[in-house]
């Protein structure tokens, strides 16, 4: 069939579809009218974009004046209310941060959530005068552990809950 004319393939399918499906084409009205009053498709965003789509900002709260800072933008954002409804129904989330990898965190610790702690990181710890906090998913490699013990850097191991 692939030298058939389509228009000739259509008109026979339409055919064929009214004798075995008298009920659907009366009640649609035949295919004239019902080509007539369907509504457009919805537009390829609507469709490939799920009904519970967010939308998601990263904040940096690294200080107190960073989080007031914060606080000001989203009492001014609070005033449009297109933006409140986004964020009060939580179209609109935010989310922290995240710093790099042995960023230092407050008190002194640097913080690694996953990966390996290496000999750099710990050289670099050091040099600030850094103790390491390995999260539950972090390694410790074999070499950083040794130059943890010569230059003094404190490492603990956080405890799984």
């Amino acid at each position: 069939m692939s030298g058939a004319d389509p228009a000739l393939v259509r008109e026979v399918l339409r055919d064929v579809l009214a004798e075995l499906l008298p009920e659907l084409v009366a009640e649609a009205g035949g295919p004239a009218r019902r080509a007539a009053t369907m509504t457009p498709p919805p537009p390829i965003a609507a469709v490939h974009r799920p009904s519970t789509f967010h939308r998601e900002e990263t904040v940096a709260l690294g200080s107190d004046a960073e989080l007031a800072a914060f606080v000001q933008r989203l009492l001014q954002r609070a005033e449009n209310p297109a933006e409140r409804e986004a964020i009060r129904s939580g179209a609109l989330r935010f989310t922290l941060e995240r710093g790099r990898p042995g960023a230092p965190a407050p008190g002194g610790a640097r913080r690694i959530d996953h990966g390996a702690v290496t000999e750099r990181l710990v050289r670099e710890a050091a040099a600030s005068g850094d103790s390491i906090l390995l999260g539950p998913r972090a390694v410790l490699t074999p070499l950083a552990r040794d130059v943890a013990r010569t230059l003094g850097v404190t490492i603990e191991k956080e405890k799984r809950c």
